[in-house]
């Protein structure tokens, strides 16, 4: 008798099994299976479901049950499961390692028997199916990223005119508009290190998370250099706020727009150039992050002049120009002084001195070399020899709101003005 009740049993529970398996399935062929598998384990629970991710942000949730307190008891053990009540409310939870890293399951309703009856096979069900729809989805993402690393390189090593209609169809692919402008970019560690998967991986997601359409790869020029990101993405406002947000993340070079695939080498040419603009002027800026993105097309014109003369010969230029002012301190006056366009009260109070110091030091510096520091070609001398300085100065003044890459604003919107003029 005992026996043919645990069979009985058995058979229930792998009844309930096959019903919730079947009830969930579906989940799997929806265009957004995530957030469909989670919603039918919400109507299965009577309740809510939640996924979270490693550190507690909700990768998908429907219903009411109260989505951080059940994570505040759930970061504050390391059990793999957790049975608790918060409030009116029955909670089941369970930790799944994913590719993505260990998510955290949770399933929460009203009534206690509910999940008392359920809530283990439905944990147990859920677990497989959100691992195979992540499998399925690391494989997707896989293949597309080897589909377009092949494509920008193939685009990067040139294009005849005679294909670029080919090529346009396979942008199209990618959500590229037909025929349209784009951009090239070029990205690098603030450190100066080789940049990395896990970098790809960041600004992927983020072009992901704001809808930008985007190709891109590790690149490395020779072996000699360290590896950067290269990138193109089409010209539009959508495009322009993601390359702003991740400037903070990263140095970024990016040429000017360009509609004829056969300019891309071009275009990556432009990129490269900014982003050694962008090198120079984080290597003087107190905060590399605030400066924003070198736009080729948006720099002034000594910043364009100054990229194209040999290093070497402009190093040798410069130190002549900066020979007879000796004096650190008043080096760096000079910096702060045109930094903050010529206002010496702005200047004395960035220093943190008397305006009159500023005046005796400004003095000083017209003595050792001979020319006002008001004359238009002594100033332009000045400015060009202590440029990158005074970039770094300049962004760290303007604080948060103006970046030397971006174009500023005005009360009625872009003024068309993004270059850093002291």
């Amino acid at each position: 008798m005992a026996n043919s009740s645990g069979a009985h049993a058995e058979l229930e529970r792998l009844r309930t099994t096959l019903d919730l398996t079947n009830a969930l399935l579906a989940a799997v062929s929806s265009t957004d299976p995530v957030h469909a598998l989670t919603a039918r384990m919400a109507t299965l629970c009577h309740g809510t479901a939640i996924i979270y991710d490693f550190e507690g942000a909700v990768v998908a949730s429907t219903g009411e049950a109260p989505t951080q307190l059940i994570w505040n008891e759930v970061s504050g053990t390391h059990q793999r499961e957790l049975t608790l009540d918060i409030g009116r409310w029955h909670v089941r939870t369970r930790r799944v390692s994913l590719r993505a890293g260990v998510h955290v399951i949770a399933i929460a309703s009203r009534g206690a028997g509910t999940i008392a009856a359920t809530g283990e096979q439905l944990l147990d069900t859920s677990e497989r199916l959100l691992g195979a729809v992540h499998g399925i989805q690391y494989g997707a993402t896989q293949r597309d990223r080897r589909d377009n690393e092949q494509l920008i390189a193939a685009l990067h090593d040139g294009v005849v005119p005679a294909r670029e209609h080919r090529f346009w169809s396979r942008l199209a692919q990618f959500r590229f508009p037909a025929y349209s402008p784009v951009r090239a970019l070029e990205f690098a560690p603030f450190d100066g290190a080789s940049a990395n998967d896990t970098q790809l991986a960041q600004l992927i997601g983020r072009a992901r998370s704001d809808d930008v359409p985007l190709l891109i790869m590790l690149r490395r020029v020779d072996m000699d250099s360290p590896a950067t990101i290269a990138a193109l993405v089409p010209e539009s406002p959508e495009s322009d706020h993601w390359i702003a947000e991740v400037s903070r993340l990263f140095l970024t070079g990016v040429s000017a727009p360009f509609a004829s695939l056969s300019r891309v080498s071009e275009g990556v040419r432009e990129a490269e150039t900014a982003l050694g603009i962008a090198r120079q002027w984080a290597g003087a800026a107190d905060a590399p992050a605030a400066l924003g993105p070198v736009l080729i097309d948006r720099i002034d014109l000594a910043t364009w002049l100054l990229s194209h003369v040999d290093p070497r010969q402009l190093e040798a230029r410069i130190a002549a120009t900066l020979a007879p002012i000796s004096s650190p301190q008043l080096r760096d006056t000079l910096v702060t002084y045109f930094a903050a366009e010529q206002n010496i009260a702005r200047t004395a109070e960035a220093l943190f001195v008397h305006p009159n110091t500023i005046r005796y030091r400004l003095a000083r510096v017209e003595e050792e070399t001979g020319q006002a520091v008001s004359s238009a070609f002594a100033a332009a001398n000045l400015i060009l020899a202590l440029y990158p300085e005074l970039i770094g100065r300049w962004s760290a003044l303007r604080g948060p709101s103006g970046s030397p890459g971006l174009t500023r604003r005005g009360p009625h919107g872009p003024t068309g003005d993004s270059s850093p003029v002291p």
